[in-house]
C-alpha cells in the first residue's frame, strides 16, 4: 500500500483509489463526535478510529488521524491511539504480526506507536513458557531488523525494541528480571536501553485492564513511595538507572512546571544513568507539550544550567518523532531556547538527522530546509552526519 499525491488520492492495495478528502469527511465527522463527547477527546478518538480497521487501510487510517490533529488543535499526542490501531490489525492475523510492523506510517506518526501496537498486541494474552520462548526467539531477533519490504531508520528500530521490552512483561508473566534477560538475549547492544526501557515503562504507565492485571501478577509492586526501594533491588546501573527514570509518570506534573526534575534526577546509579534522566525528563517535556511551546520554556528553566541545552534538544526531538513532518514545530522549539542554546539544540537535530530519518530523503530534505541558513549546508550533507548507528 502506498500513498500518492498526498492530499489528492490514496492507492490502496486492491488498486481501488480513494480521494483523500473522503478521508478527510470522515475525520471531521469523528471530530464533531469526539469534541461534543466531554473533555478528555482522546479517549473518544482511540476507540473510533481502530475501529474503522479493516473497512480502511493502515495508510488510510493514519490520513485519517492527521486529519483530526488538523481538526481538533487540542490533540496532538496520538501515541496511544495509534498504539490501539497497530492491536487492532494484528488481532486480524496474529501469526502475521512481523509483517505488519512496516505498515508503521513513514512519517513515524503518532510517535511510532503503531509498532507498539503490532508488538505487544500480538503476545499480549499470553504468558509464555521457556520452550516456547526459546522457540520465539529468533523471531524476536528478527522483527526490528531491516529486511526487504521494510528499510527502517534507526529511530523506527529503536521503537520497535522499546516495543519488545514491553512485550517481554506480558510473556514473562511480569518476571522483570526475566524480561530484561530478553532485552539482553535479543536487541544488539545499541538498542537494549530502550528495550531495557520499555520493560520499566510497562510497569509505570498501564492502560488496559490488562496492563493493571499484570502489574498485579508482581511479587513487589513499586508505587510512588517505594519505587527507590524497588530499583534499588536490581544491581546493573542500566537497570536501576531505566526503572527510576521510566517511574516519571510519579512526577509527571512537577516536570511539566519545572519544579521537579532535579529531585527527579537526583539519586541515580552513574553520572551517565543521570544524564538519561535529563534525557528521558525532556523527552517526556516535549511529548506531552507537542502544542504549548510556553511549557516547554517553563519545564527546561527547572533544568540545571548544564542540562538547560538537553531539555531543549530532547524537547525538539520528541516533537519531531511525533510527526518526522514537524520539522518546523522542532526547529521552533529550539529557537525558543534563544543564544548559544538554541544552536546547541538544531546543531544536536541536525548531526542525528542520519538517525531519525534514515533513508527518507523528503522529509530530511524537509527538515533541512526549515532549519537556519547556517546549519543548511551541513544538513544536507549526509557524509558529514553522525553515522547510522
Amino acid at each position: 500500500m502506498t500513498i500518492v499525491a498526498a492530499c489528492s488520492v490514496l492507492v490502496v492495495g486492491t488498486g481501488t483509489m480513494v480521494r483523500s478528502d473522503a478521508m478527510s469527511a470522515v475525520a471531521s465527522g469523528i471530530v464533531t463526535k469526539c469534541v461534543g463527547s466531554g473533555p478528555d477527546h482522546a479517549v473518544c478518538y482511540e476507540s473510533e478510529v481502530p475501529a474503522l480497521y479493516p473497512q480502511f487501510s493502515v495508510p488510510q487510517l493514519f490520513d485519517i488521524i492527521r486529519s483530526i490533529r488538523l481538526g481538533d488543535p487540542s490533540y496532538q499526542f496520538c501515541h496511544v491511539l495509534a498504539h490501539k490501531v497497530g492491536e487492532r490489525v494484528v488481532a486480524e492475523d496474529p501469526s502475521a504480526w512481523i509483517d505488519a510492523i512496516p505498515l508503521n506510517p513513514p512519517d513515524g506518526l503518532c510517535s511510532n506507536g503503531f509498532i507498539h501496537g503490532v508488538v505487544g498486541g500480538r503476545f499480549r494474552a499470553e504468558v509464555l513458557d521457556d520452550a516456547t520462548i526459546e522457540a520465539f526467539l529468533e523471531d524476536f531477533k528478527a522483527a526490528c531488523e531491516p529486511r526487504e519490504e521494510w528499510r527502517p531508520s534507526d529511530l523506527d528500530r529503536a521503537i520497535c525494541y522499546h516495543g519488545l521490552g514491553h512485550l517481554y512483561d506480558f510473556i514473562t508473566n511480569a518476571d522483570i528480571p526475566k524480561a530484561l534477560s530478553l532485552c539482553e538475549r535479543t536487541a544488539p547492544s545499541d538498542f537494549r536501553r530502550v528495550c531495557v526501557q520499555g520493560v520499566f515503562m510497562q510497569i509505570y504507565q498501564p492502560l488496559e485492564p490488562d496492563d493493571y492485571l499484570l502489574i498485579e501478577q508482581m511479587p513487589v509492586k513499586p508505587t510512588k513511595e517505594t519505587v527507590q526501594q524497588y530499583c534499588a533491588t536490581f544491581k546493573e546501573p542500566l537497570y536501576v538507572g531505566s526503572c527510576l527514570s521510566e517511574s516519571w509518570p510519579y512526577a509527571r506534573e512537577e516536570l511539566l512546571d519545572g519544579t521537579g526534575v532535579q529531585s527527579f534526577c537526583a539519586g541515580q546509579p552513574s553520572e551517565r544513568e543521570t544524564e538519561q534522566c535529563y534525557i528521558t525528563a525532556a523527552s517526556i517535556v516535549g511529548r506531552m507539550s507537542l502544542s504549548n511551546a510556553e511549557q516547554i520554556t517553563r519545564a527546561c528553566s527547572g533544568f540545571p544550567i548544564a542540562e538547560r541545552a538537553t531539555c531543549y534538544t530532547y524537547s525538539a526531538q520528541a516533537v519531531l518523532e511525533e510527526n518526522l513532518n514537524d520539522a518546523s514545530k522542532a526547529v521552533a522549539v529550539c529557537l525558543s531556547a534563544g543564544g548559544t542554546t538554541a544552536d546547541q539544540c538544531i546543531e544536536t537535530l541536525v548531526d542525528h538527522a542520519l538517525f531519525t530519518f534514515g533513508g527518507r530523503t523528503t522529509v530530511h530534505a524537509e527538515f533541512c530546509s526549515s532549519v537556519p541558513a547556517k546549519f543548511r549546508d551541513r544538513c544536507f550533507d549526509t557524509n558529514a552526519l553522525l553515522p547510522r548507528k
